[in-house]
C-alpha cells in the first residue's frame, strides 16, 4: 500500500506504538505530520526516536501528543520540559504491560520496520523485539514497514502474514550509531571496572565510550556471556576474540541475547541471519527473575549523581527531565537474584568541564531516585572503586568521597561530618 494511503488508514483520536532506535518507522511519522490537519488529538508512543523528530517541533502537540518513558534527545527532552509531551515513569520490563487490555495505553496501531519474509513467511523485526513485537501483539491493528536493507534477526523477534494489516514498503538504512571515541577518563574508569568481572561472567552494559572501553579490556577473559537490553559495537569486538561463550549462562546458553540493537554497519552485518544472536521483547530480557539466572551477572551502568548515601540518580538534571529509567532498575534487581553478581554504577566524577561533582552530599533538589541505594554494590570513577554493599552508612559515605573529584572532597567530607552521626567517633 503506498505509504500515503496507509497513513490515511489512521483516525484522529488513535494510539500509535511506534518502533524504535535503529528502526524508527521516520516515514510514517513525517506522514503523519504531513497529513497533520487531520488529527487535533493523535496519540504517538516510542522511546529513543532517531532521525529528524519533526513530530515533537513546537506547535505539533495541536495535532499530535507524545509520550514516552525515556528521554532522547533535546527536541524529547525540550517537549517535555516545555509541557509539550509526556513522561511516564517505568521501568522497561514494564512497558509491554502499557498495551495489555486494561493498561493505560492500549493502542490502535503498532507501526514497525520489518524484512522482507524469509522462506518460512516471517517477517523479522531486525534489531528491535523490546516493545514493539509485544505492543504488535496487542494492537487492534498493525502497520509493517518492509525495509529490504534491514538484517534480518532472529530469537522471538517475528511477525507472519496473519498478524500483519497494512503493509508498506519503503527502502532506508537503519540508523547507524557508532562507538564514540573514548577519553583518557573513560579508560581509567574501564580499567577499574574491568578488574570487578571474572571469567564465566554474564554482561549487562550499555551504548557509549565507557561501555565500550570496558569491553576492550576484557579480551583475555574466558567463557563470558551476554544477556543485555541493549547490544552495541563494543560486544562485537570482545567475540571476536573468542571470550565470548555463553557457555555459563544460565538462560540461552551459547546464545549472545539483547531485547534492541544499536550501532554501526559492520555490527548489523554480522548481525544479519547470524544465529549466535538473538533478540526477545524487554519483558523478558529485563524481567529480573530472567536475568538472576544467570549466575556472575554483572551490570555496568551509569547515572547522572550519587549521594552520599548510595542513592542514584540517572533520569533528571537539575530537577528537569534528561532520561528515563530505562532498564537499570531492572537489571541491578536481577543482580540481586543472581549467584556472585554484581551491579556497577560508573560515571566521571565530574560534570560541566568540571564545575560540579556527581558524587553529591545529597540528590540535588527535584532530582528523583532510580536506583536504591540498597541495591548497589560498587560506584566506580577515574578515582577508583567504591564498594558500598554490606558497608555501613558512614563507611559507604567516606567510600564514596575516596572516589570523587579532590577538589570536592573537603567539602563532601564537611557533609559527612553533618549527615552521618557515627562520624564523630572516628
Amino acid at each position: 500500500m503506498p505509504l500515503s494511503e496507509a497513513v490515511a488508514e489512521i483516525k484522529d483520536g488513535e494510539k500509535l506504538v511506534l518502533g524504535h532506535g535503529a528502526v524508527t518507522p521516520n516515514c510514517v511519522v513525517e506522514e503523519i505530520v504531513r497529513q497533520k490537519e487531520r488529527f487535533t488529538n493523535l496519540r504517538l508512543f516510542h522511546l529513543i526516536y532517531l532521525g529528524t523528530p519533526v513530530h515533537l517541533e513546537p506547535g505539533m502537540e495541536k495535532h499530535i501528543r507524545v509520550c514516552s518513558p525515556f528521554m532522547s534527545g533535546k527536541a524529547m527532552r525540550d517537549a517535555v520540559n516545555e509541557g509539550r509531551a509526556d513522561f511516564i515513569p517505568r521501568h522497561f520490563s514494564q512497558v509491554p504491560s502499557l498495551f495489555a487490555p486494561g493498561g493505560t495505553f492500549e493502542p490502535d496501531w503498532a507501526i514497525l520496520q520489518v524484512t522482507p519474509p524469509d522462506n518460512q513467511g516471517r517477517y523479522s523485526c531486525s534489531l528491535s523485539s523490546d516493545f514493539g513485537l509485544p505492543a504488535a501483539r496487542y494492537a487492534k491493528k498493525v502497520m509493517a514497514v518492509v525495509n529490504n536493507q534491514l538484517p534480518f534477526v532472529g530469537g522471538d523477534n517475528f511477525l507472519t502474514a496473519d498478524e500483519i494489516d497494512v503493509i508498506v514498503e519503503h527502502s532506508s538504512q537503519p540508523h547507524l550509531v557508532p562507538s564514540a571515541e573514548q577519553s583518557d577518563l573513560d579508560k581509567k574508569i574501564a580499567a577499574f571496572c574491568a578488574e570487578l568481572v571474572p571469567d564465566r561472567a554474564t554482561l549487562q552494559i550499555g551504548i557509549g565510550a565507557l561501555p565500550d572501553a570496558v569491553l576492550s579490556l576484557l579480551t583475555n577473559h574466558s567463557d563470558l556471556g551476554i544477556h543485555t537490553e541493549l547490544l552495541t559495537p563494543g560486544v562485537l569486538g570482545l567475540f571476536k576474540s573468542g571470550a565470548i561463550t555463553g557457555r555459563y549462562k544460565g538462560i540461552h546458553q551459547g546464545k549472545m541475547t539483547a531485547a534492541f540493537t544499536m550501532g554501526d554497519q559492520a555490527l548489523y552485518d554480522f548481525l544479519d541471519g547470524n544465529e549466535v544472536f538473538e533478540q526477545y521483547p524487554v519483558d523478558l530480557m529485563n524481567d529480573p527473575y530472567i536475568i538472576g539466572k544467570n549466575p556472575r551477572m554483572i551490570s555496568i551502568n551509569s547515572c547522572i549523581e550519587v549521594d552520599l548515601y548510595g542513592q542514584v540518580c540517572a533520569e533528571k538534571v537539575g530537577g528537569k527531565m534528561f532520561s528515563g529509567s530505562g532498564g537499570q532498575f531492572d537489571y541491578v534487581r536481577g543482580i540481586r537474584i543472581s549467584e556472585g553478581g554484581k551491579s556497577i554504577i560508573a560515571i566521571q566524577s565530574t560534570a560541566k568541564g568540571g564545575e560540579i561533582s556527581r558524587i553529591a552530599p545529597t540528590l540535588s533538589n527535584r532530582n528523583v531516585v532510580t536506583t536504591l541505594r540498597n541495591d548497589i554494590d560498587y560506584v566506580v570513577t577515574e578515582y577508583g572503586v567504591a564498594e558500598l554493599s554490606g558497608r555501613t552508612e558512614l563507611e559507604r559515605a567516606e567510600a564514596l568521597v575516596s572516589i570523587a573529584h579532590p577538589k570536592f572532597r573537603e567539602e563532601l567530607e564537611r557533609s559527612v561530618m553533618e549527615q552521618f552521626p557515627a562520624k564523630k567517633f572516628f
